[in-house]
């Protein structure tokens, strides 16, 4: 069976049939399932979202997708942690063009004193050849996300992705006022596990989604209460306070910039965004779906 959460506790829906799409008119939704757990802190939960993926694949070594950013780097200490070796990959763009990343990612391994592989990946000849297959099976229109399935498909083992972390925003940047904070979940985040469902292969797309305890003691971060209470700015620029809620599970994280690897190649995206949105008569898989924090706190039953 292919999960893409434990036990699938966290799904998508187009007009509530789920993991389809008849139409780009279909209205998108998410679903985390009620559950009544008891939720330890967010060190604790990272660690048990780890040993969660071992159980549910214990014939498959896990291979992380390690672009040297902190998310990706949470997700590799959690396995860490509990005793696992996972294979440790490092994807390096031609012309060095995300070399700010893989000398991070470099110099976290050498850290953590863990081996890693550096693979090559030319950008400019996937654009060119493949990015339009991974694009249909993954329902992707988003360039930037797409090299991420052709990672998750060559690797062995269990590939995991980081993906992005609970996405937490706020209604507007008037800080003058009290905000209203939400829960954003984006269409082009779950095309990963729409992938890997299309090319039936174990692996995880959105590992900060994996468990609800995880997600759930992401919440309870002293950062994130700090956050949603209009105590400190979110993201300013291309920087987040993140690493200070990272920091209260692991306090020698090495501050860095948020990058994305892409700066460099801005034309090249763009063009073949606009060769997408031709292909689909608009850019259709751009959907989102708001909860209020209210909602997302009780998928615990209120326990």
């Amino acid at each position: 069976m292919i999960y893409t959460s434990e036990n699938n506790w966290y799904y998508w829906n187009y007009n509530k049939v789920p993991f389809s799409r008849q139409n780009g008119n279909q209205k998108f939704t998410t679903t985390f399932s009620p559950s009544k757990i008891s939720v330890g802190n967010f060190k604790d939960e990272l660690k048990k979202a780890a040993a969660s993926t071992l159980d549910l694949y214990s014939d498959l070594k896990p291979s992380i997708l390690f672009s040297g950013g902190l998310d990706s780097e949470i997700m590799l200490r959690s396995y860490l942690e509990i005793g696992a070796s996972p294979n440790v990959y490092v994807f390096r763009y031609e012309n060095n063009y995300n070399i700010y990343d893989v000398s991070y990612a470099i110099n976290i391994c050498s850290i953590l004193n863990i081996d890693y592989t550096i693979i090559d990946f030319n950008l400019k000849k996937f654009f060119e050849n493949e990015a339009e297959r991974y694009s249909e099976l993954s329902q992707i229109d988003r360039p930037k996300a797409l090299p991420y399935c052709k990672f998750i498909e060559i690797i062995d083992g269990l590939p995991i992705l980081g993906g992005s972390d609970l996405t937490l925003m706020r209604a507007d940047d008037d800080y003058t006022k009290k905000g209203i904070w939400f829960n954003r979940c984006w269409e082009h985040d779950i095309g990963w596990s729409k992938f890997i469902r299309a090319i039936e292969k174990p692996a995880i797309g959105e590992w900060f989604k994996w468990t609800p305890g995880l997600v759930l003691s992401f919440l309870e971060l002293e950062w994130c209460k700090n956050l949603v209470n209009d105590r400190i700015y979110g993201k300013l620029g291309t920087n987040s306070s993140k690493i200070s809620g990272y920091r209260e599970a692991y306090p020698d994280l090495l501050y860095r910039e948020k990058k994305t690897g892409f700066e460099d190649v801005d034309d090249m995206m763009n063009e073949y965004e606009e060769f997408l949105s031709k292909k689909y008569n608009g850019l259709i898989f751009r959907n989102e779906y708001d909860r209020p924090i209210s909602e997302l706190e009780s998928i615990n039953g209120g326990t």
